[in-house]
């Protein structure tokens, strides 16, 4: 995994963030890019799918199996082009607008809550997540100054109202719906090609991957307090840790350099993700695993 990491960063992190006169702050280009060229790929795909000689395909189901295949990633690839390509957010005096395919909202700079992070910075209202901001985005510096500077002219001093829980930030949930769509689609071309088939088993297992990012998503959760550390599984099962036995170690697993490993007296427990709402919290009231 340390490799694919790597050379997405020699990539994307050649570039330097830009700062220009503009109140604007909007996703990266290259990501668009990419998405774009894929959708290329899928419509390519798709004609090839109708147009190809009678003989390349072994049955005409193989033929209906690579159309759906093909225009079920171009529309999941399209909504998600779409979404980086209306995604932006517009910085004022004292507020700023978040706008997105689902929504636009006007948030003021009176109860935010800034949280820097090794990727960027990501914004709470109440512990509420609101946005996250990355380095790889141009002026991305520039809705973190603007609220620090409102908030220092008008003596406004926030803290935060929860530093012991560790949970997964919510942008992670399309992991699963993107599972979901894109285990769908073999599922749908196996059923109408075979049936019920063993294939088709086969393929609707996979759907345990969706099955666990749902659990992950909606019960993994670390808390500490009063010397304790308490884990809960994403099955919902809690236990719990003296916190002076537990250590932690830094290894990049998924791509994020700051990917933590919880060890319970040498024993592997559990296993962070770097851009984990609390990790910092979290290793600061812990020694590292030697």
């Amino acid at each position: 995994m340390r490799w694919l990491s790597g050379l997405i960063s020699s990539i994307f992190l050649k570039r330097k963030s830009k700062e220009d006169n503009s109140n604007v702050i909007l996703q990266p280009k290259q990501w668009s890019n990419i998405l774009f060229l894929l959708s290329f790929v899928m419509i390519a795909l798709l004609v090839f799918s109708f147009f190809a000689p009678g003989n390349v395909f072994t049955s005409n189901e193989d033929r209906i199996g690579l159309i759906i295949f093909s225009i079920g990633i171009w529309v999941f690839d399209m909504i998600l082009c779409y979404y980086l390509l209306i995604w932006r957010i517009e910085v004022f005096d004292s507020y700023f607008i978040f706008r997105t395919m689902f929504k636009k909202k006007t948030i003021s700079y009176d109860n935010i809550e800034i949280r820097k992070s090794n990727s960027g910075f990501r914004f709470y209202d109440d512990n509420k997540y609101l946005v996250g901001i990355s380095f790889l985005q141009d002026n991305y510096r520039l809705l973190d100054k603007a609220i620090r500077e409102y908030q220092k002219d008008n003596k406004i001093r926030i803290s935060k109202k929860i530093t012991n829980v560790l949970k997964p930030i919510s942008g992670l949930w399309f992991l699963p719906f993107a599972s979901l769509i894109i285990i769908s689609i073999p599922n749908i071309s196996i059923f109408l090609e075979d049936g019920t088939t063993f294939n088709f088993y086969i393929s609707f297992s996979f759907h345990l991957i969706t099955m666990y990012l749902f659990l992950f998503m909606s019960n993994w959760k670390i808390s500490f307090k009063n010397g304790e550390l308490i884990k809960r599984s994403i099955f919902g099962f809690k236990r719990s840790y003296n916190l002076n036995d537990v250590r932690y170690k830094i290894k990049q697993f998924f791509g994020n350099p700051n990917d933590t490993i919880l060890y319970y007296k040498d024993k592997r427990i559990a296993l962070i993700l770097g851009n984990t709402n609390n990790l910092y919290e979290l290793q600061s009231v812990l020694k590292p695993k030697e």
